[in-house]
């Protein structure tokens, strides 16, 4: 009995160790052929042993699939935008307060992935930028990054 859940146990943690490990983005996509309506779409980024496949959240549909060996070039960008649209308020509480203590500015995160022929660009996260990264190296693949705040 002791062996047979020590074995499960083993195949488990084996199983576990082997499986594809799942990310949530958005993709930069146009849905239109021709036209000019860039959005942006619910994606899962799936790295598995060989490839990495970027998936619809929404429906059964794989977006791109792009083996590693075949990545050129993976790019991770961010910058800071201010959180509130509304200058009023912005102008208002800029007055009553220091600027120290009013930057309600948040980062956002870009990854672009690009091959011999094709490219994906994908809104990350900004808690999963280090673990995509990570991802990345562990499969040898270098990420530069570029602070796009001027």
């Amino acid at each position: 009995m002791k062996k047979a859940i020590f074995l499960i146990l083993i195949l488990s943690s084996v199983a576990l160790a082997q499986s594809a490990r799942r990310y949530e983005a958005e993709m930069l996509k146009n849905p239109n052929e021709g036209g000019k309506d860039t959005r942006e779409v619910n994606a899962v980024l799936i790295f598995e042993k060989n490839s990495l496949k970027i998936d619809s959240r929404r429906k059964k549909e794989t977006f791109k699939e792009i083996d590693y060996a075949s990545i050129k070039h993976v790019e991770h960008s961010y910058s800071k935008t201010p959180l509130s649209t509304f200058i009023t308020r912005s102008t208002v509480l800029t007055l009553l307060l220091a600027d120290d203590l009013y930057d309600t500015r948040k980062e956002k995160h870009w990854l672009t992935i690009l091959t011999e022929d094709d490219f994906v660009v994908l809104k990350i996260e900004n808690d999963n930028y280090r673990l995509l990264r990570n991802e990345f190296l562990i499969r040898k693949l270098d990420v530069q990054d570029v602070n796009e705040d001027r």
